[in-house]
């Protein structure tokens, strides 16, 4: 990373980034802009209405306030910028979001180009007191939450919770080190006071500590004395997912300061904010605003239709006057006008070709020149048109950019996350050799514990596209698809690197060698059991590739969508819902899944009902 790079970084991970939705039902927006207001006014000297788009400014700070409203949506933007001088320029983005249903939510920012970390804002203080702000399960408030024994299945399912965004921080207790508890949660209020609207702070009791490490395993336990970090979607149970989940341990909690572990936790919830994916929803309205502002620049610059000609009244209009018209009857000759009459309508219809044309006399150099301006106007008119296309072209362009580049960040991240997956599982392997090839020294093999070149028969050949492996896994016993193949065939699209159809091979094989394991006695328990201790000559698959199960949000959402076919014999509706599947490769949102029933103890095999793009779920689009 180049110096400006990091030092781009930093900036923005000090920024505050807040997304929280609202609670309090439908139009609710009236009392978000009143406590924005009531923030303007007292904080920053703005008493200015917040129903209207306006741009105000000060000596030196400039407010712009944006209303955008239609189809029953009724969206505020307010940006505020400050220049404090050697502090730099700090600036407020909010946006409230209100439309019927549960779709209202607040995103709020502040940022700072000097890379100051940025103190949780007054404006941020305002709206919590005042709205039931959350995301996902968290619940904003402004101390943290005593959790008792009762309480624990709620934290798990808060823990679970793949539809928050921020982080929850969990203190755990014990009754053993004597230390007296309410001080201590006040303590961890103190502590997290640089976290609000970023996180939920929970401080467990000790009844609650151990009866959360025995739900949750060690694991994943907040040990006594500490202060644990969950991410969004913690996956109890799983080999992998707790390394996700760091302890801040007691000796640091005991012996650094509190203005350190003040600062700490603010840095830990800031970096989050600033490295998660931006959330679908806001980028919608932001987009909105910004096409919105576009138009309204392009319009600020255009000439209006007519322009009023110089010498002419601010006030004069250009429309001919309407005329009388006498009605002739046929058996009677029309009266003629007088001479005096015909030539003062002449002389108004002149003055009126002057004034349209801005013209003083009428001669071929003025006349002229007049219809220069005209065609000029035109010209102005046809290149603001195009201007204006220019901007929108160049304002898709940088959605675009915006959209690929958090398709590349999430690339990097899955890319990031399964070489750490590779490298866990290639230590566990380098582990078992150098393991076995001891035993072999100790019993006097020492020539298999030397051994350099693997036979052949021990080497795996994979299958070249999905075809291939649907070919091939007709002649696995035990294994049955019972899937759509045009689904299947639809991978080779996106599995450029055949990683997808290589662990879809190994999880076949594996399943082959679970079937076998089970018919010749040499195991009795499930699947899940054995992927993860597989008796000894079976083959298995990486823990990190299997997924015993959806979540129950999942299911609840999207259950419905995995529901794949089976023989009659196994169900007499010949569907069953499928929860147990393999990840076969990281792709971005289209990661590739395998789903599977396994009919043991009633039938000797394991049926695939999928093999596919990945299914929707809570983190999807």
């Amino acid at each position: 990373m180049t110096a400006a790079a990091a030092h781009a970084e930093s900036v923005r991970n000090g920024d505050y980034a807040a997304f929280m939705h609202c609670s309090s039902g439908d139009r609710w927006l009236p009392e978000a802009e009143a406590q924005t207001s009531a923030w303007l006014r007292r904080r920053k000297n703005y008493d200015v209405p917040l129903n209207v788009s306006a741009d105000y400014t000060q000596a030196n700070s400039a407010l712009s306030v944006r209303r955008l409203t239609g189809d029953g949506r009724d969206d505020l933007r307010i940006r505020l910028v400050e220049n404090q001088g050697t502090n730099g320029k700090w600036t407020t983005d909010l946006i409230a979001h209100d439309e019927p249903g549960d779709h209202a939510w607040i995103n709020l920012t502040v940022r700072n180009d000097q890379g100051r970390f940025v103190n949780v804002p007054g404006l941020a203080k305002f709206l919590m007191e005042a709205l039931p702000l959350g995301d996902g399960g968290i619940e904003f408030t402004g101390k943290p939450a005593v959790y008792r024994e009762g309480d624990v299945d709620r934290l798990m399912s808060l823990l679970a919770d793949q539809r928050r965004h921020g982080l929850v921080f969990v203190a755990g207790t014990d009754s053993v080190a004597g230390l007296p508890f309410d001080p201590y949660v006040r303590k961890v209020g103190e502590w997290a006071s640089e976290v609000h609207g970023l996180a939920q702070v929970v401080v467990l009791d000790p009844a609650a500590s151990q009866a959360f490490a025995r739900r949750a395993g060690d694991r994943y336990a907040a040990p006594p004395w500490t202060i644990r970090t969950y991410g969004p979607g913690v996956v109890f149970g799983d080999d992998r997912d707790f390394r996700r989940h760091r302890i801040l341990g007691t000796q640091r909690l005991a012996h650094r300061p509190d203005h350190t572990i003040r600062r700490l936790l603010g840095d830990i919830v800031r970096e989050q904010a600033a490295t998660r994916p931006a959330v679908p929803a806001v980028l919608r309205v932001q987009r909105r605003f910004d096409r919105a502002e576009n138009r309204r620049l392009v319009e600020a610059v255009e000439p209006v239709a007519v322009e009023t000609p110089v010498g002419a009244s601010a006030d004069t209009t250009v429309d001919a006057p309407i005329q009388a018209r006498t009605v002739v009857e046929p058996d009677r000759k029309p009266a003629e006008p007088p001479r005096g009459a015909e030539l003062t309508e002449q002389q108004e219809q002149l003055a009126l070709v002057k004034r349209i044309l801005g013209i003083t006399t009428v001669t071929e150099r003025e006349i002229s020149e007049a219809i220069l301006r005209i065609a000029h106007r035109h010209a102005n008119h046809q290149a603001l048109q195009a201007l204006e296309r220019r901007v929108d072209d160049l304002q898709l362009n940088v959605f675009e950019l915006e959209d690929e580049k958090a398709k590349l960040y999430k690339a990097l991240k899955d890319s990031q996350d399964e070489t750490q997956l590779v490298h866990l599982e290639l230590d566990d392997r380098d582990a078992r050799i150098r393991w076995l090839k001891k035993r072999l020294k100790d019993r006097g093999d020492y020539e298999a514990a030397c051994v350099t070149d693997v036979p052949e028969e021990f080497y795996t050949a994979y299958p070249e596209s999905f075809e291939d492996l649907l070919e091939r896994l007709d002649q696995i016993d035990g294994v049955v698809f019972t899937g759509d193949p045009a689904e299947v065939a639809k991978l080779n699209q996106i599995d450029t690197e055949n990683a997808a159809v290589r662990t879809a091979w190994e999880a076949v094989l594996c399943l082959g060698d679970y079937v076998e394991a089970r018919k010749s006695g040499n195991w009795n328990g499930g699947l899940d059991q054995y992927i993860k201790n597989p008796p000894s000559g079976y083959r298995t698959v990486s823990k990190g590739k299997w997924g015993r199960s959806e979540t129950r949000v999942t299911m609840n959402a999207y259950g419905g969508d995995r529901v794949f076919p089976v023989p009659e014999t196994v169900d007499p509706s010949e569907h069953v819902s499928m929860t147990a599947h393999f990840k076969l490769a990281k792709i971005g949102m289209r990661s590739p899944r395998m789903y599977l029933h396994d009919a043991h103890p009633t039938q000797p095999c394991v049926y695939i009902g999928y093999i596919g793009e990945h299914l929707t779920n809570m983190q999807t689009n």
